[in-house]
């Protein structure tokens, strides 16, 4: 079952064309779709931040959501290559010596596999299959996408954290960095 915001999101979204074959379930909307910058398809899932006070979504803002999902999808070439060197800078600085699978640039290396989009704010998944075959870097952008924050966490899969609100995803991360 679905709340009343889920559904008009989801009936916002289709009626946007953003995504193939979206769907509502577990407070999320998702679907699949292209960035034309990145040259892949992604997952793309759609977070309202509903919380079980307010299942009606009187606060839920659409315009924002779609506006967030459309910039992302529709980013341009130069601000997506901005994207990932930004990245890749990030992490060949935290790597520095350490040893890698294999000695290319991390640029070429680099897949987005997924997106989470919040009213205020983007996170991206990659992956790295020849640099990091066992991890995810995850990227948190902005609602200019600008990159905020860069984590490479392993796939190993002992550990899976859901987060009901991008401040609890936020503190976490600050609360690894130290």
């Amino acid at each position: 079952m679905t709340s009343p915001a889920l559904d008009t999101l989801l009936a916002r979204i289709v009626e946007s064309g953003l995504l193939e074959d979206p769907v509502a379930e577990n407070g999320l909307v998702y679907g699949r779709a292209s960035i034309d910058a990145a040259g892949t398809v992604v997952n793309v899932n759609v977070d309202p931040e509903l919380d079980d006070d307010d299942e009606h979504g009187e606060d839920v803002d659409h315009e924002a959501l779609i506006a967030a999902v459309s910039r992302i999808l529709s980013v341009g070439e130069s601000r997506w290559r901005a994207v990932v060197d930004e990245v890749a800078t990030d992490i060949d600085d935290a790597v520095d010596d350490e040893p890698v699978i294999e000695q290319i640039d991390l640029r070429d290396d680099l897949e987005a596999t997924s997106v989470v989009v919040f009213a205020d704010a983007v996170l991206l998944a990659f992956l790295a299959p020849k640099q990091f075959p066992d991890s995810r870097i995850l990227v948190q952008l902005d609602e200019e996408l600008q990159v905020e924050g860069v984590e490479v966490r392993e796939l190993d899969g002992t550990e899976t954290v859901d987060f009901d609100t991008l401040e609890d995803l936020l503190d976490q991360i600050s609360r690894t960095d130290d």
